[in-house]
């Protein structure tokens, strides 16, 4: 796959990744979404971390752009590309850093409203939702604010907002194939 870098770009891999992974979370069975071991999170667990980590995301990028220059200045550096982001973040992992570290992004973390008895549908609706609202709000940005506006990451720092949303896509990639990994080892139920 190519690395992304204009917005359209940037959107449509950020769609086909949410299609893509929603697709497969509605298709799975509940043992499937549901399995866990005290070693890894279960897909529904990883989908929570993504929800948590999207969302604030999304809502900061649909802040009026010179309330963030505001708030954290312009760009201090051009920004990278997804390949070398990616780099970055996975050097940050090697360091020992973890989700675990950020405690508003632990799936524990996350709440569900009162009422809700499908917790399946309502966490990937929830997903497609967040997803989408992202997707709305980087439509708002034109290429060059992408480049000169940087809002704070816990693990990287000041990141160019291009760079928040090229980190956002490599990090759903990442969890996908997470989920992908628990719900194919998850053991059928017994009837």
């Amino acid at each position: 796959m190519n690395d992304p870098h204009t917005q359209a770009e940037l959107i449509e891999q950020l769609e086909a990744l949410q299609h893509d992974l929603a697709g497969k979370l509605r298709g799975y069975s509940e043992a499937q979404f549901f399995n866990t071991s005290t070693d890894t999170w279960s897909a529904a667990d990883y989908l929570k971390h993504l929800l948590l980590s999207i969302k604030p995301v999304a809502k900061g990028l649909g802040l009026p752009q010179d309330r963030i220059r505001s708030m954290f200045g312009p760009a201090e550096h051009p920004s990278l590309s997804y390949s070398a982001l990616a780099a970055r973040y996975g050097e940050r992992l090697a360091t020992g850093i973890r989700a675990e570290d950020y405690e508003k992004v632990v799936p524990a973390s996350y709440r569900v409203p009162e009422g809700v008895t499908d917790l399946h549908t309502y966490l990937v609706d929830q997903w497609d939702e967040a997803n989408q609202k992202f997707i709305s709000a980087i439509r708002q940005w034109s290429e060059a604010s992408l480049d000169s506006h940087q809002l704070p990451h816990p693990a990287l720092g000041n990141v160019t907002v291009r760079e928040l949303i090229l980190f956002t896509l490599h990090h759903n990639r990442l969890h996908a194939a997470d989920i992908e990994r628990v719900a194919s080892s998850a053991h059928p139920v017994q009837n």
